[in-house]
């Protein structure tokens, strides 16, 4: 028993590797190209640099998304064929994956954490490998699961005193990944760079930061010049979702169920907002206002008119977004009996990284551990905002994972110490 811990503990790579070959051969996967926005995207990044960086491109969500598919698909381009572009994904999603582990339990041992820890960090990885689940498919979301593995990694370096003045250059790249992949994060980026950039290191240190940080202006300029998407596009993008948050939870407080379309699956509230959705264009349009903004209103209004509502969705909305829901499996003919056990299966083990995750942030608050609590406050906190205010999806609280299970580790490693300081 001793050699097959020591075997996992050594070797967390190696085990979500064969978890990745595994689970390549499971019925139950994302859909395979997610909507296609970064399938036709990355086949139009190549074309447009076959054609001496010429034509179109359309960019409807992380920019940098198209480049980490582009080797993958530039290699099996010639073939043009959906199966091994899927292929090919797939298996570049799978090696960043495990790159994310090895950057995670980089970050342990740096900071000392104990083999039970990183035991119990990979058992229940496996047991509910859902950073795995988000490899299957082209949908871009094991490249934010890598770059806030990377975050916290360097993090680490820095918080343990081993960093040097490159490991700030590659902290800021971490950031400038995270936020090329998951745009919606921008405001924690904007925030983090502001601490790391207060914080009382060497002027090196710090211009080396700065140096990285100023890609992100780069790739934002870059992006527009390259973007074919209508801006309009956007806006009624932004202007839905925000709307789409105020009904949410609203009428079937306990429907959680991802909501898409008007199939059987649509629940009242989602219909609701479609009708409010139609209401509002119509009124736009027949006084010619701007939309945007007058949705901006609308939701302004109602969040004001109904605070005990708004309270209870973003309490619900806490829990709902920190939950998993397969929705393929769902609307899947299978019995009820497996469609919930299941979901009572993953989500126990997922909701121990939660609430562990919570208990952890307390045990560094009471340590004032400050470097550690407030950029994971920034980041958690930030991404629970978002999903309150905004379209509330399992995968936009997806890139805070990898701060879960640092907390979860965090926690057992220091549970003996806490234990002794609540006794004195």
């Amino acid at each position: 028993m001793k050699r097959l811990i020591d075997f996992t503990v050594k070797n967390p790579v190696l085990i979500t590797a064969l978890l990745c070959v595994v689970f390549y051969f499971l019925p139950f996967k994302p859909k395979p190209f997610g909507d296609g926005q970064f399938h036709t995207g990355t086949q139009q990044l190549i074309e447009f640099i076959a054609n001496g960086f010429q034509g179109n491109i359309n960019i409807d969500k992380g920019f940098l998304t198209l480049f980490c598919y582009l080797i993958p698909y530039a290699i099996v381009y010639a073939f043009h064929d959906d199966r091994l572009f899927f292929l090919s994904g797939v298996i570049f999603s799978c090696i960043f994956v495990c790159l994310s582990v090895f950057y995670l339990f980089k970050a342990f041992t740096i900071l000392h954490f104990t083999d039970k820890a990183k035991l119990y960090v990979i058992v229940l990885m496996s047991l509910f490998p859902i950073h795995i689940y988000y490899a299957m498919g082209i949908i871009g979301e094991a490249f934010g699961f890598f770059a806030s593995s990377m975050l916290i990694y360097f993090w680490a370096k820095h918080y343990a005193g081993v960093a040097q003045k490159a490991d700030y250059f590659r902290l800021a790249l971490s950031l400038v990944l995270l936020y090329g992949i998951k745009p919606n994060m921008l405001p924690f980026i904007f925030v983090m760079t502001l601490y790391v950039l207060i914080l009382k290191l060497p002027k090196a240190s710090k211009v080396y930061f700065a140096m990285g940080m100023a890609l992100v202006p780069v790739f934002i300029l870059v992006e527009r010049s390259l973007d074919n998407s209508n801006f309009e596009f956007k806006n009624r993008v932004f202007r839905q979702q925000l709307l789409w948050s105020r009904f949410e939870l609203r009428d079937e407080p306990l429907n959680w169920m991802p909501q898409h379309g008007q199939d059987k699956f649509a629940s009242s509230d989602y219909l609701n907002n479609l009708k409010k959705r139609k209401e509002l264009d119509s009124i736009c349009i027949a006084n010619k206002y701007d939309r945007t903004a007058y949705y901006v209103d609308w939701v302004k209004n109602d969040i004001l008119s109904n605070p005990g509502l708004t309270l209870r969705q973003y309490s619900l909305k806490f829990f709902q977004a920190q939950s998993f829901i397969i929705s393929p499996l769902m609307k899947s003919d299978k019995s009820k009996t497996i469609k919930y056990g299941i979901h009572i299966y993953i989500n126990l083990i997922n909701y121990i990284l939660v609430l562990v995750g919570l208990l952890a942030m307390v045990n560094l608050l009471r340590r004032k551990e400050y470097q550690l609590f407030l950029p994971f406050l920034f980041f958690w906190g930030w991404g629970l905002l978002y999903v309150f205010v905004f379209h509330s999806e399992q995968r936009y609280m997806f890139p805070v994972r990898p701060v879960l299970i640092f907390l979860l580790a965090y926690w057992i490693s220091t549970r003996k110490h806490s234990q002794k300081q609540a006794l004195l």
